[in-house]
């Protein structure tokens, strides 16, 4: 078992680094084209019709990849003046059906995902006339990350003890 949660722990911190570099990435051509959108439509008189829609679908996948990341890290709010009340033994349980629950969305954002990515594959994006599919896309793609850095913290809750 520590050996299996050693390699996924080194995968689910590899996959964070990646998610991390792609939302920095993200950001800055979101900048750049919002900025340039900018320039072309009150400088040149020419906006640039497409930019819109970049950054609208941009935000859309920073913020699942920003979510996947605050999974991983454990970033999420939280409210724990009700949890710190209870006893270990409560908390090891609450903290199980917290995760089950989070499991089971994850898997709901994952299939219903992968569904919306299907129908909507031959549908173009009105101003970049892309498939459409790209945009849906970050659900299947978020929702797998997810699950396995939720996966990943429920290996190390269970080793801990923080579950049983």
């Amino acid at each position: 078992m520590n050996s299996v949660l050693r390699a996924l722990t080194k995968f689910d911190n590899l996959l964070a680094k990646t998610e991390a570099t792609v939302i920095i990435a993200m950001v800055t051509v979101m900048t750049v084209v919002v900025f340039l959108q900018v320039v072309y439509r009150y400088v040149l008189i020419q906006p640039l019709h497409w930019s819109e829609e970049l950054a609208r679908y941009l935000f859309v996948w920073l913020s699942i990849l920003g979510a996947t990341l605050g999974l991983q890290k454990r970033g999420h709010f939280g409210l724990d003046l009700f949890y710190r009340m209870l006893s270990n033994k409560e908390k090891r349980f609450l903290q199980f059906i917290i995760n089950l629950s989070m499991g089971i969305v994850i898997f709901v954002i994952l299939i219903q995902g992968i569904r919306l990515v299907q129908k909507t594959i031959l549908q173009e994006s009105p101003a970049m006339g892309i498939s459409m599919a790209w945009a849906y896309a970050c659900l299947p793609v978020g929702g797998a990350l997810m699950a396995i850095h939720l996966l990943v913290i429920f290996l190390k809750d269970w080793k801990n003890g923080t579950l049983e």
